[in-house]
């Protein structure tokens, strides 16, 4: 029998994994190993990280120096992009347009603030964005030789990724342009990354989708009835061919209740479902499917599932990895975006920075607080499920 708690229930068991292995590391004195244990994260913490980083900062140094300094450029530009951007969402949400879209935040908390369904795929797009984020800011800082204290991996209970521990006030003594450079870094490098992953989704996708994949059903509906697979792919109902998603949409749209609809898959089978009745509106017929659309690979050597998989894997860190390069770079503490904004005013030899840098946060926390106030109002969650 289900209760109201059984979506919970995967999520109390995780919990009680994770707090026995930190026991465990805390009753072991796993730091001294190197191995920080805490209620709430666990930390390797280590110098052998460091040598890495330095190699590899030691390496191809005017390579990494363009690099660099192509980021701390594009940094201004992140940062009237991003307010930009958010401005502009608010406007829209608050005239209700219909171009304004929800903004989502991603807590990675399975069963409550994401469905577990997704969650795979989110920790997956953090994992990304993290690990090479903050050994950007460390290969930055070592290029200019400024010290990096300690470095390593964590996991916070659902939250993995890496992190390097700069000497700030060593980094503070430099010149603007090493600062620019270190601040920069990590968004710059999550935005590259956003355009590696584009390119490597346009070399395995072909350009347009190729029918509707049938992900799930409605507990009973008529495709359920009928035996339709899961994982098909819908490329036709009666003598409508279908590409899209919209084009079930549109053909659902003018069909009645209890009509026949014969499915056609692209494999060549043919399925007669009689279509049922909509729940909120007895005069929608529907044919009881979850579905989207169905983008193939360029070479079949992947399952429909496991292309549909991929390419949700893809969704998400496109997504993640572009977001939050440009949200790190609001001028906003505790941002990025904020110490770079304070050497920005630096070079125009403003002295008394902190006003300025006071009413930049707020705006930026105001533009952001309104985009999830509105969109909690209009779409109901700022949560993605």
């Amino acid at each position: 029998m289900s209760t109201p708690f059984d979506p919970y229930i995967p999520l109390l068991e995780y919990l009680v994994v994770w707090f026995v292995i930190v026991g465990i590391a805390m009753l072991l004195k796993s730091d001294k190993h190197g191995v920080v244990a805490k209620p709430y994260y666990l930390m390797l913490k280590t110098v052998a990280f460091n040598r890495i980083l330095e190699r590899i900062g030691g390496r191809f140094q005017r390579a990494w120096r363009l690099y660099f300094d192509i980021g701390a450029v594009l940094g201004v530009g992140f940062i009237a992009f991003i307010l930009y951007a958010i401005a502009k969402n608010a406007i829209s949400l608050f005239q209700r347009s219909s171009q304004a879209g929800p903004t989502l935040v991603i807590v990675p908390l399975p069963g409550v603030t994401v469905s577990w369904e997704i969650f795979p795929y989110i920790l997956l797009a953090i994992a990304v964005l993290l690990i090479p984020h903050e050994a950007a800011h460390g290969i930055a800082s070592v290029l200019d030789k400024v010290p990096i204290k300690s470095s390593g991996v964590f996991m916070a209970i659902f939250l993995p990724g890496g992190f390097v521990e700069i000497d700030e006030p060593e980094l503070a003594k430099r010149k603007a342009i090493t600062k620019l450079r270190v601040f920069a870094a990590g968004s710059f490098t999550n935005a590259v990354s956003f355009g590696l992953v584009l390119l490597l989704v346009f070399a395995l996708f072909q350009p347009a989708p190729a029918g509707v994949l049938v992900t799930g059903f409605t507990p009973g509906g008529p495709a359920t009835t009928a035996h339709v697979p899961q994982w098909s792919v819908i490329t036709g109902l009666n003598a409508t061919s279908v590409s899209q998603v919209q084009d079930i949409a549109t053909y659902m749209s003018r069909a009645t209740p209890g009509s026949l609809v014969q499915v056609r898959l692209n494999n060549g089978q043919v399925f007669n479902v009689t279509t049922g009745k909509s729940e909120t509106n007895s005069s929608r017929a529907i044919l009881g499917i979850y579905n989207q659309n169905y983008v193939p690979l360029r070479y079949n050597f992947l399952s429909t599932q496991s292309t549909y998989q991929l390419t949700y894997a893809f969704f998400w860190l496109q997504l993640i990895l572009i977001n939050v390069a440009l949200i790190n770079m609001l001028p906003m503490f505790p941002f990025d975006g904020d110490r770079y904004f304070d050497t920005l005013l630096g070079i125009l030899r403003v002295k008394n920075t902190k006003p300025i840098r006071t009413a930049a946060s707020v705006i930026s926390l105001g533009l952001l607080g309104s985009n999830l106030i509105l969109s909690l109002i209009l779409f109901g969650t700022v949560f993605p499920r």
